[in-house]
């Protein structure tokens, strides 16, 4: 199997405001990859990281989500979609 390509696919990560969710998403960003981070909070790295790649491609989002509550995560798909068109990988990192 060909290893996946990432430029221009677009992924939700849950729990991706701080930690280990946070470097995946940096890691994919770096990849070319788009990213929504969905969390209760951002920390002051992610903060950083979604004004470094606000604009062009590829591109991070913020949408508050609380993964406890199934209308936030409902709503983070769909600010998925709406930034990017369609949403490629789902990352359920919130608690790791």
């Amino acid at each position: 199997m060909p290893p996946l390509s990432l430029p221009g696919k677009a992924a939700l990560i849950t729990g991706a405001g701080s930690g280990i969710n946070y470097h995946f998403a940096k890691l994919l960003l770096e990849k070319h990859c788009n990213v929504l981070i969905a969390d209760i909070a951002l920390r002051p790295e992610s903060q950083a990281l979604l004004d470094q790649y606000k604009e062009g491609s590829p591109r991070a989002v913020f949408q508050k989500t609380d993964v406890t509550i199934w209308a936030d995560l409902d709503a983070a798909v769909e600010a998925g979609i709406a930034a990017f068109g369609a949403l490629d990988i789902f990352v359920p990192g919130a608690g790791v």
